[in-house]
């Protein structure tokens, strides 16, 4: 039973026992007659679900902090559910699951689940997830900003968000028989980022200014295109100086030695004579089995190397701030606008085809080449 009262304050308050526990919520609206006519309604709802046994709390006190001790109360009121609730669901889920996975992707998963899922959805019984309860949610996080009011979490972000939600509800679904909620959710539209490759000219002045413990390091992400986890991961047993070949085997990722990101990423990659020359001068340099350690000999990690080296260098010659990634695409459009085969580019790469070189880099391979279709013109003038 529910009821409404006025606080010392002059606020209403909604006042109800469920399951012999007493709660009560502020409805924040001051007691004038209109607020009163509007509480008066919200408690002849409340009242009526819970003579029902349909009443739901976060219906109607979806920011209340008491929104899990009433989930949990029900909880202990109903013991032999058949359907479990979604945090024991999941535990068992990732059981049968996180042994396929990298240690890097499970701690992602952990991550989502323990920042966004479980919050909201471990005190529910796995079956009643609705599409609205995910739809809400998902309004939730889009609406989450920084200080400076930009959004907290792009699309993307969000997108992979719910795929351990959309596994787990599909998983649910086929073993208890009941429909799957997500069949009309579809995922928010993501907008690509481009690449921002550097130009011959701008490589050329990052290169000058670079602190020369880190010139051949960079000299090998800009001539060979490695991922930052592909270079820290090079052990000096994968380079073949008998054979003049990077062998691209392993990641380093989260601290950990990982397999690489695709089959086609594991792949073997030609030294050129410049390549060579600064390979031998960092494995001899290196006091670890590592190619690129950091100063203390330990493997590189990513956020550390940009902090340190990256964007300090791009600040240092003046270059617009970006990604550390951006040596691997420029990498890519300098040997296509150096005319090396696409194929080559590709393999280069561990690229599973060369679409993505045509669709991504052809406008940044026009600027680097400086064509504009001169090039045909004055070969069909030639042919007259």
């Amino acid at each position: 039973m529910a009821n409404i009262r006025i606080r010392p304050n002059g606020i209403i308050q909604y006042d109800l026992c469920v399951f012999g526990v007493r709660f009560r919520e502020t409805s924040g609206m001051p007691a004038t007659p209109s607020n009163i006519k509007k509480a008066k309604a919200v408690l002849k709802r409340l009242n009526a679900e819970l003579a029902l046994g349909s009443f739901d709390y976060k219906d109607f006190f979806p920011h209340s902090k008491k929104v899990e001790k009433f989930e949990l109360l029900v909880r202990a009121r109903n013991p032999a559910i058949a359907e479990p609730y979604f945090d024991t669901y999941t535990e068992a889920w990732l059981e049968r699951n996180s042994h396929q996975w990298k240690n890097s992707y499970l701690k992602g998963v952990h991550s989502i689940l323990n920042n966004y899922l479980l919050p909201a959805f471990k005190n529910i019984l796995i079956d009643a997830i609705t599409l609205k309860d995910v739809q809400t949610l998902r309004s939730q996080l889009c609406a989450l900003t920084n200080k400076d009011g930009k959004r907290k979490l792009s699309n993307k972000r969000i997108n992979i968000i719910f795929v351990p939600l959309i596994s787990i509800l599909h998983s649910a679904a086929d073993e208890f028989g009941f429909p799957y909620p997500l069949d009309r959710l579809q995922p928010l539209r993501e907008e690509p980022s481009d690449p921002n490759p550097m130009t011959q000219e701008e490589v050329q002045r990052f290169m000058a200014a670079v602190p020369s413990r880190w010139y051949d390091y960079y000299l090998i992400r800009f001539h060979t295109g490695m991922r930052s986890c592909e270079v820290h991961g090079l052990k000096k047993d994968c380079v073949d100086f008998n054979h003049g070949l990077i062998r691209v085997r392993r990641n380093w990722v989260a601290g950990e030695l990982t397999t690489v990101k695709t089959p086609k990423s594991n792949r073997d990659i030609i030294m050129t004579p410049t390549v060579e020359a600064a390979l031998r001068r960092a494995v001899e340099a290196s006091p670890s089995d590592f190619v690129f350690t950091n100063p203390n000999g330990a493997p590189l990690d990513t956020r550390y190397i940009n902090r340190k080296v990256w964007y300090p260098t791009l600040k240092k010659v003046g270059l617009p701030k970006r990604r550390g990634y951006e040596t691997r695409h420029t990498a890519a459009v300098l040997h296509l606008a150096a005319h090396e085969n696409p194929l080559y580019v590709s393999r280069l790469l561990g690229h599973s085809s060369t679409q993505m070189l045509y669709e991504v880099y052809a406008p940044y391979v026009i600027n680097a080449a400086r064509k504009d279709g001169s090039a045909f013109d004055a070969m069909m003038a030639r042919g007259k």
